[in-house]
C-alpha cells in the first residue's frame, strides 16, 4: 500500500485543479458540495486517512489487486484505491449526473493504474465470475434498489477470500437517527422541494411520478393524475407506466401507497433513499451468500485526532452495546472457497 502522506497529496493535485471555479460548468455542481474539502491537503489527507482505515479494518491491502467500488458516485475514493497501488479500479454507478463527472475526471486527469466508470447496475454486471479481490460499497448500499440481487453479484464476482466491504451511515439500530430518517424520506416523498438536514429535494418524488404518467397518457384528468402518482410510490418509470395501463384496462387502481416504515425510490434512476439497516441483520443476511461477515459500530477518527480514534477502537471492540449510538457501521465480508 502507497503511504498515506504521497496518497494525499497526489489526490490534492487533482482536485486542486478539478475544484477550480472555472471547472463548474465541465462538472456536476454537487462535485463541490461532496467534494469541496479535497481542495485543501488537510481534506484530501482526511479522506485518504478514511479510505486507508476501512482497509485496515478489512485486512485488505490495495497494492496490486483488482477492486469494484459499487455505486461510485463522482469516484474519490475509487481514484484513492487506484493511487494506493490497486492494479484496476472499476466503478459502476446509476446516477446521470456524477457519473459522467467521474468519467470526465478520469478523462482530464489521465488517471492510472486503469481506473474505469460503468454506467450500471451494481444489481446486474458484465463482469467475468471472480474478478475482483474486494468490492467496496461505501454509502451506498442504502440506496440499492435490491440488496440480496447486489448481495449475488458480489457472490459472483468476488474471488474466493476476497473481500466486501461496507461502509454506511444509516444505522437502523440507531433509534434517534432511524427517526430522522424517517422525516427525511417523508419530504422527499411528498416534499416540499428545498434543503433539509444537510439534503436538497429538488423535486418530489410523488410530483415526478405526476410527470411520468401525464407524459405517458396525456389524455388524463389532472385529479387522476395526482391520485395515480400518490398510489404508484416505490414503483419506476415502467413499473409506473404499467400499472397505469393496468388501470385503464380493467379499472383496478394501483396500491403502492407511501408508508413511514418503507424507504421511498426515485421514480427516474431506481434510486432508494437512504434505507435503513440494522447492521447485525444486513450481517446474517449476507452470510447465506457465500460469506463469513462481522459488523462494526463506527464512531469516526478519519480526522486524525487521537482520542477520537482511541474511543472508535475502543467503539468497534464492544460493538454489540456501542451500536445503538454509532451513528455509522462497517461489514466486513469475506467470500469462502466452498
Amino acid at each position: 500500500m502507497q503511504p498515506l502522506e504521497r496518497v494525499s497529496r497526489r489526490l490534492h493535485e487533482i482536485f486542486s485543479q478539478a475544484l477550480r471555479e472555472e471547472n463548474r460548468s465541465r462538472y456536476d455542481e454537487e462535485l463541490w458540495r461532496y467534494y469541496g474539502h479535497l481542495a485543501s491537503l488537510e481534506g484530501c489527507t482526511r479522506q485518504t486517512r478514511y479510505v486507508h482505515d476501512l482497509c485496515q479494518l478489512a485486512g485488505f491491502d490495495p497494492q496490486g489487486k483488482v477492486i469494484l467500488d459499487a455505486g461510485c458516485g463522482f469516484g474519490a475514493l475509487a481514484i484513492i484505491l487506484g493511487l494506493m497501488g490497486a492494479h484496476a479500479v472499476q466503478g459502476v454507478d446509476i446516477s446521470p449526473t456524477r457519473l459522467p463527472t467521474f468519467q470526465r475526471l478520469i478523462e482530464d486527469f489521465q488517471l492510472r493504474p486503469p481506473i474505469e466508470a460503468h454506467f450500471a447496475s451494481v444489481e446486474q454486471l458484465a463482469f467475468p465470475d471472480c474478478t475482483f479481490d474486494m468490492i467496496l460499497s461505501n454509502e451506498a448500499i442504502s440506496h440499492y434498489h435490491d440488496v440480496e440481487a447486489f448481495l449475488r453479484e458480489a457472490a459472483r464476482l468476488l474471488k474466493p477470500g476476497g473481500v466486501l466491504l461496507i461502509a454506511d451511515g444509516n444505522n437502523g439500530a440507531n433509534r434517534r437517527l432511524a427517526a430522522h430518517t424517517r422525516q427525511l424520506w417523508l419530504r422527499f416523498e411528498n416534499g416540499p422541494a428545498g434543503a433539509f438536514n444537510g439534503h436538497r429535494v429538488k423535486k418530489p418524488y410523488v410530483e415526478m411520478r405526476a410527470e411520468i404518467i401525464q407524459e405517458a397518457f396525456p389524455d388524463l384528468e389532472p385529479s387522476l393524475v395526482q391520485e395515480l402518482a400518490r398510489r404508484t410510490s416505490r414503483m419506476t418509470r415502467e413499473q409506473i407506466r404499467q400499472a397505469v395501463q393496468h388501470y385503464l384496462d380493467t379499472g383496478e387502481m394501483p396500491n403502492s401507497l407511501y408508508t413511514v416504515q418503507e424507504c421511498p425510490v426515485n421514480p427516474e434512476t431506481g434510486a432508494v433513499l437512504e434505507r435503513l439497516f440494522d447492521p447485525a441483520s444486513l450481517a446474517r443476511q449476507i452470510e447465506p451468500f457465500g460469506f463469513c461477515a462481522r459488523y462494526y459500530a463506527y464512531l469516526g477518527g478519519a480526522g486524525g485526532n487521537p482520542l477520537i480514534r482511541f474511543a472508535n477502537k475502543l467503539g468497534m471492540v464492544l460493538t454489540p452495546l456501542t451500536i445503538r449510538w454509532a451513528r455509522s457501521f462497517r461489514i466486513v465480508a469475506v467470500r469462502r472457497s466452498d
